[in-house]
């Protein structure tokens, strides 16, 4: 019998439908991201260049037939704070502000000679700042993240996923902290395999213990296949499962291939080291030391892990019927992404043929693995277009049929015609075409900026990396020929001298697209040996710190032989030790305005600050504070600048400023007809601790705990919305 295979059209043509067709609108897709940690552009065994892969990642390579890759894509940082708040609010992080996971805190040289000081950066993004999300949610979406987050403030802290649109939130636990769990995906009373990083999470009491076993009390139980129990897998598996009934967006992020280096899973790690040459080690140090390439069994077997993971992911939306597409699986409408938050990591990995890796912004710290499987995704298709993970919140729109924002002021761009291979241009808003990709990374570790344009790469280098007196220097590489065929993209022949006007050209471009974001270029360091004899005699020395009730000021020298100050801020932090109960407790930092008078800097301190500093910069360039700040490498990163600050303006100006917004709350409230008899209580209580010469640094916090708890109790007020008396909601002592 012969089968007659019509198109609609064609049958309507010969009459087989009576009446014409609706055309069938299919249901909104789903969007899986995940987002490794620290995975190379290396990593992946069908990637490498030179078609000897030593990780085996079989999963990753049928995504690769599968879907399509793009093997220029770029994360927007060399670093993974900075690139995930940039991925999740659409934004470069000159714009966001988010420039590495140690910010807010007081700029400090990293050692005491450091030509440059990395400037003051936030923490994390703001709540305020829209997210992914919050947009998707407008089209009917339900999202969750599950795994690492680094987006909110304090390293892992508020805001966390659910304040920032997501309706599950699955991320860092910081000590005491409350976090949303729905018992359906995880109890933690009841789950025994309640272990929150996952198969990850630290070995102790070194790297060769606690292998997983198959034991029914072991967290990490082995499963038929030999492989640990991961619970960011499961709970990603689990949001997926529960919610398949609506478009959903998971943003799954994998703590791996993330340091500490070392794994649950023996069998695979033997199998690597049986790969590698080596014996089982009996000794936890490392295997690989100065060898280079991908030789690091512990890693190599992380890496497996990662793609076991991924692997599952797929086999969950391959087999798992869509009930919103009936007759369909949920991978034939689910775009499924996977990429990395950076570069990966030396000297663990290797990503050549590029230069260096995460925390440089040459190629090796910021290209990355990108694929993308989904409707419209050709098979095995390649595009060589340079993208940015920036991109993808706009993407994410288009897919969810969400008109663009203008309002959201995205710096990405959509690029669902460069997945689904109608295109192989980025388009901008106003209709032009996309030329160029810049990368803004003033932090320690590589100091620098860089730009991407067509086949060449220009990065300026700042004079800085991890102190060690580095030149400042604009290098130009000529990454690829005309043809697109690949020249240098190992950054190795640097060519600014034979094509001097395009190098200027270049460094002009990248200068003003920085220029345009406002962010601030790395700070000179005075004990730098490159400072002059003559630049050190006009540099004005801090004369004075004084206050009066909220107002707070520095005096400096001043005179026609004394440079001026032409930039300043007031650093302050609300959460020094007894108002913290984070991990680490570590202060967070914020920048108010400063008013640069002759001889002269002052500000207003905000309520409930505790201690604060000015940062300034004179017109030549040097960063000055208010009082003297040792060096990152003498003290450390994870250091309370408030221990640090011998003046600080410790307590009373911020108990002031406290005080005053208490009884503007007071009047606010009692108009209202609400009862103000504890806030009153907590105004008698603060007062006569202002006024003392001198208070116990417990009276002072006790007071400004209680006023601050009362004020935000008056629901509806102005003053119970001030930011600064709710900046760290979830945390109990503050």
């Amino acid at each position: 019998m012969k089968t007659i295979v019509y198109s609609i059209s064609t049958a309507i043509a010969v009459g087989l439908f009576a009446a014409p067709l609706c055309a069938v609108v299919a249901p909104k897709p789903n969007i899986v991201h995940i987002m490794v940690d620290d995975l190379g552009w290396q990593d992946i065994a069908s990637h490498k260049i030179d078609g000897n892969p030593v990780y085996e990642t079989p999963h990753l390579d049928r995504l690769t037939r599968e879907g399509r890759r793009f093997t220029q894509a770029y994360s927007p940082s060399a670093s993974c704070a900075p690139s995930r708040v940039a991925f999740l609010r659409g934004q470069n992080p000159a714009n966001t502000g988010v420039y590495h996971v140690s910010g807010g805190q007081i700029p400090r040289p990293w050692t005491d000679g450091s030509n440059r000081i990395c400037p003051y950066y936030v923490y994390g993004l703001p709540v305020e700042e829209p997210m992914i999300p919050e947009s998707l949610k407008k089209a009917g979406y339900i999202s969750g993240h599950v795994g690492k987050w680094h987006a909110g403030g304090k390293s892992a802290g508020y805001p966390f996923p659910l304040d920032q649109g997501f309706d599950f939130g699955f991320s860092e636990r910081n000590g005491n902290q409350k976090y949303y769990n729905d018992p359906e995906l995880w109890n933690p009373s009841k789950d025994k395999k309640d272990t929150f990083f996952g198969n990850w999470a630290s070995i102790k009491p070194d790297r060769l213990s606690n292998f997983a076993t198959s034991g029914s009390d072991d967290p990490y139980q082995l499963d038929e296949d030999g492989r640990p129990f991961d619970k960011p897998l499961d709970l990603a598996l689990g949001f997926m499962r529960k919610n398949k009934g609506e478009p959903f967006f998971l943003n799954f992020c994998p703590y791996l291939v993330h340091g500490p280096i070392g794994t649950r899973d023996r069998k695979r790690f033997e199998h690597y080291l049986q790969k590698m040459g080596y014996d089982f080690p009996t000794d936890p140090g490392s295997l690989d030391k100065g060898k280079s390439g991908h030789t690091n069994p512990y890693y190599a077997t992380m890496v497996d892990t990662l793609d076991w993971m991924v692997g599952e992911v797929m086999e969950y939306l391959e087999t798992t019927d869509d009930p919103r597409n009936p007759g369909h699986k949920l991978i034939d409408n689910t775009y499924l992404i996977v990429d990395s938050d950076n570069g990966g990591v030396i000297p663990y990995t290797d990503n050549a043929p590029l230069k260096g890796g995460k925390q440089q912004t040459y190629e090796g710290g910021i290209r990355i693995p990108f694929l993308v499987k989904g409707p419209g995704v050709e098979s095995g298709s390649i595009c060589e277009t340079p993208i940015n993970l920036i991109d993808l919140y706009p993407t994410f729109m288009e897919m969810a049929g969400l008109p663009a924002d203008p309002s959201l002021e995205l710096d990405g761009y959509n690029i669902l015609p460069l997945i689904q291979g109608t295109s192989d241009k980025v388009v901008k808003a106003d209709g032009s075409i996309r030329e160029s990709l810049y990368w803004f990374f003033p932090w320690d570790a590589h100091m620098s900026s860089s730009l991407r344009k067509s086949q060449w790469k220009l990065v300026k280098n700042y004079g800085g990396w991890m102190g060690s007196n580095a030149d400042a220097k604009v290098q130009l590489f000529r990454l690829y020929n005309d043809d697109g065929s690949a020249n240098d993209l190992g950054e190795a022949q640097d060519v600014a001298d034979q094509y001097p006007e395009l190098a200027r050209s270049l460094l002009a471009e990248l200068d003003q697209e920085i220029e345009k974001t406002g962010a601030p270029e790395p700070r000179r360091n005075s004990n730098a040996k490159s400072v002059t004899p003559e630049e050190l005699a006009a540099l004005p020395a801090v004369l004075e710190l004084g206050s009066e009730r909220d107002r707070v000021w520095v005096t400096l020298e001043s005179g026609a032989e004394k440079s001026t100050i032409r930039e300043a801020q007031l650093l302050y932090t609300m959460n020094p030790k007894p108002f913290d109960s984070t991990r680490g407790h570590r202060e967070e930092w914020h920048t108010a305005p400063a008013k640069i008078t002759q001889g002269k800097v002052e500000a207003l301190m905000p309520p409930g600050a505790t201690h604060a500093a000015f940062a300034m910069v004179d017109v030549n360039g040097f960063l000055i504070n208010s009082e003297p700040m040792p060096a990152v490498k003498d003290v450390g990163h994870e250091i309370r600048n408030s221990n640090i600050l011998e003046n600080g303006f410790a307590y009373k100006p911020g108990l002031f400023a406290l005080i005053e917004l208490g009884q503007k709350a007071q009047l606010s409230a009692e108009a209202m007809g609400q009862d103000v008899t504890a806030l009153k209580k907590a105004l008698n209580a603060a007062k006569p601790v202002y006024k003392r010469t001198t208070a116990s640094d417990e009276a002072y916090c006790d007071a400004i705990r209680n006023l601050r708890a009362s004020i935000r109790n008056l629901k509806g007020t102005s003053e119970s919305a001030h930011p600064a008396i709710n900046r760290f909601p979830t945390d109990l002592r503050f």
